[in-house]
């Protein structure tokens, strides 16, 4: 199928390919989602002398207006205005006569022009102002067999609410259907994108983020797993931490294109664990991409120079990345995106993710997103040899019995490792056991965790009465 390239970053990806050439798309949306830029976006990019797009204002707004506040995206190329790109107003027609006889001057213009893309905004001002749903219907019908004989895509354009995009004339007649669907302002991140109809095509399914900046729209793809496994063989060759005392507990390190999940109470030491497994694959020539939430590059640097890690050499010979997103602006699948670029580009081995937690909270409000995502996450990491570490809270700071509040990830990973703040006697301690370990054999002792600068973490001997692994409660 002839597809045209929309020219907005990853929108093809979601269209599998592109808009089907030749078909008309329904482009809804509440206001101020970015149906106006959409469609100009993809007119910009596809439109020349030779191969025209034909854009048409309604009642939205005047089309003086309309122009100047498209000139402020790096999309719109004003030379392009009046060869290229030919703009029409019909508000002042749709304003004395009704929807149906409005079509039939959009019809003269498209046979007038012969443009390749025709785009009407907004068309549901059409749509309601006609007087008669049997009347717009033939109106439109004879509109697409007139698009058809000049092969023209169209992208009708409306300010349509969710039931209205499967319940109006237009969306039984059109071939595709696309929303844009804005939050409230208190939820991150604040925009989706969904198809919900391409005839004849694939589309990637579910809601899919973007983002409006000066350069228009960009979408971020929802993260998901190939519908198909990808074929790999698993490694029996290890990754030793070179932490003290851990690699003996794992039987010599973890599985090369394992993850392992690192789950603790609050400042136990988790994120110095992963620093740790990190930098000290760095210094072995081995690759790694840091993750973060909460420590920005910063504090992170502080803390590898407490333990003697030059970081910014490390980061210098391109051995080390700190990829920091804000929790409160981070968006997973934006993110995915980014981390998946950074991973590739440095070529990393090693990755922490410091933590998962930051991850559930932004996880869309779906119930089983959190899940999906750090399941296709994992087996990315998988599919391209990556030895994983993740992060995660505990819920409880003390006590006898272990809870885990993963959220099901603990399942999803190949190891899990436990840190844990325990009372022995009159002493508090730190304490570290690996529960499980995917196709590995592992020491079930609970030991010592010792935290010392500038030596490192260590792990020390076997210790007793800390937790009680009889009692463990899982929670989901």
């Amino acid at each position: 199928m002839d597809r045209i390239p929309t020219g907005i970053p990853n929108f093809d990806h979601v269209l599998d390919g592109g808009i089907p050439r030749n078909t008309i798309m329904l482009i809804g949306g509440i206001p101020g989602s970015g149906k106006t830029i959409l469609v100009n976006q993809i007119a910009h990019h596809n439109a020349s002398p030779e191969r025209r797009a034909l854009v048409i204002t309604t009642m939205s707004e005047p089309l003086t207006r309309f122009v100047r506040f498209a000139q402020q995206f790096s999309f719109f190329d004003v030379d392009q205005v009046g060869t290229a790109v030919l703009y029409e107003d019909v508000g002042p027609i749709l304003l004395h006569q009704n929807g149906e006889n409005v079509l039939q001057v959009i019809e003269n213009l498209v046979i007038t022009y012969q443009p390749e893309l025709l785009v009407i905004d907004s068309f549901k001002a059409i749509r309601d102002l006609s007087e008669s749903k049997a009347e717009l219907r033939r109106a439109l019908y004879q509109l697409a067999a007139s698009l058809a004989t000049i092969e023209c895509t169209a992208l009708l354009v409306g300010e349509y609410a969710d039931e209205e995009l499967i319940s109006t004339p237009e969306s039984t007649i059109v071939d595709g259907i696309v929303q844009l669907k804005g939050k409230p302002a208190t939820t991150i991140p604040g925009r989706r994108l969904q198809v919900h109809k391409l005839r004849g095509s694939a589309y990637l399914n579910g809601e899919h983020s973007y983002r409006i900046d000066s350069d228009g729209i960009h979408v971020f793809p929802r993260f998901v797993t190939p519908p198909t496994p990808e074929v790999y063989v698993p490694s029996d060759e290890r990754a030793p931490t070179h932490i003290s005392g851990l690699d003996d507990l794992l039987h010599g390190g973890l599985r090369r294109g394992t993850t392992a999940l690192v789950v603790g109470d609050p400042g136990v030491g988790k994120t110095v664990i992963a620093l740790h497994f990190l930098l000290n694959g760095a210094v072995r020539g081995e690759p790694g991409v840091y993750v973060s939430f909460q420590e920005d590059p910063n504090q992170l640097q502080h803390i590898a120079s407490r333990f003697g890690f030059d970081m910014e050499h490390l980061k210098a010979q391109g051995l080390v990345e700190i990829l920091y997103t804000s929790p409160v602006e981070l968006d997973i699948d934006e993110h995915a995106l980014k981390m998946i670029h950074t991973i590739e580009r440095t070529k990393a081995r090693r990755v922490v993710i410091d933590s998962v937690d930051d991850l559930g909270v932004h996880a869309h409000d779906e119930h089983d997103r959190y899940f999906e995502y750090v399941y296709s996450l994992v087996q990315w990491f998988k599919n391209n040899g990556i030895t994983g570490m993740l992060t995660a809270h505990m819920s409880r700071l003390f006590g006898l019995q272990l809870e885990l509040t993963t959220r099901g990830v603990s399942y999803i990973t190949d190891a899990l490792l436990v840190l844990r703040y325990a009372q022995v006697g009159s002493e508090i301690h730190r304490v570290i056991t690996v529960l499980s370990m995917r196709g590995s054999s592992h020491s079930p002792l609970v030991c010592r965790f010792l935290i010392q600068e500038p030596d490192g973490p260590s792990v020390r001997g076997p210790i007793a009465g800390s937790l009680s692994l009889l009692e463990t409660t899982v929670e989901e």
